[in-house]
């Protein structure tokens, strides 16, 4: 029968973790020390960053709130102007809106600047930016920076049947006073070809400025 009797250590023999498994073991535990600050700092941070959040937004929904229903214009534009500047999405729509009166008041640099903050994620909307910052630059006849806008206005449109060939008329009406004709007929024949609907229902004889623009190309 075997002896199942736990043998006593024999003389000599060193029962205690060797010290390299020691200072690794004290590593590892800096380590998680490290691990575990980093962590609640950065929960703490997260806190921090929600509450701002809220309480931008807040602030920011409740100036645009007022400026919605404020009957005096200059103090409607007073308080879309404090919401833009508090940022958020809210802060957005006020951007946008601050866009828009100055582009009315002829402002357009400042309108531009505004827009130009502005973060938007709606296609449509931020179609529509772009094409009210073409129209900016079309007033200040910078025109090379109009057509971009109006590009970038077609490429967020997601072919829109009436955003498009809107935008493509307004490249129209640059190339024309640029006198590239050929640049103005193939916007008008992208729109005939593309989107027959605006053409049938514009009251803008499309075929008739493509037919005059093609005219003149070819002289």
């Amino acid at each position: 029968m075997e002896n199942t009797k736990p043998q006593a250590p024999q003389q000599g023999q060193n029962n205690e973790m060797p010290e390299e498994f020691m200072t690794a073991a004290k590593k590892n535990q800096r380590t998680m020390v490290v691990l575990a600050t980093f962590l609640v700092v950065c929960a703490i941070a997260a806190c921090v960053w929600i509450f701002v959040q809220q309480n931008g937004n807040a602030k920011a929904n409740e100036k645009i709130a007022l400026a919605d229903i404020e009957q005096n214009d200059s103090v409607a534009t007073q308080l879309y102007a404090e919401a833009a500047k508090a940022g958020f999405k809210s802060g957005n729509r006020a951007k946008v809106e601050m866009g828009i009166r100055l582009f009315r008041q002829g402002k357009y640099e400042e309108a531009i600047k505004y827009l130009d903050d502005a973060s938007i994620s709606d296609k449509v909307v931020a179609s529509g930016v772009e094409a009210l910052k073409g129209d900016c630059y079309v007033n200040l006849e910078q025109y090379d920076k109009a057509l971009s806008c109006f590009d970038k206005a077609i490429s967020k449109a997601d072919r829109n049947p009436q955003i498009v060939p809107l935008m493509l008329v307004k490249k129209a009406n640059i190339y024309r006073a640029q006198e590239n004709y050929s640049a103005e007929a193939k916007a008008y024949k992208t729109i005939i070809d593309e989107y027959p609907q605006y053409v049938q229902g514009s009251q803008t004889d499309i075929r008739k400025y493509y037919e005059r623009a093609e005219a003149q190309a070819s002289k």
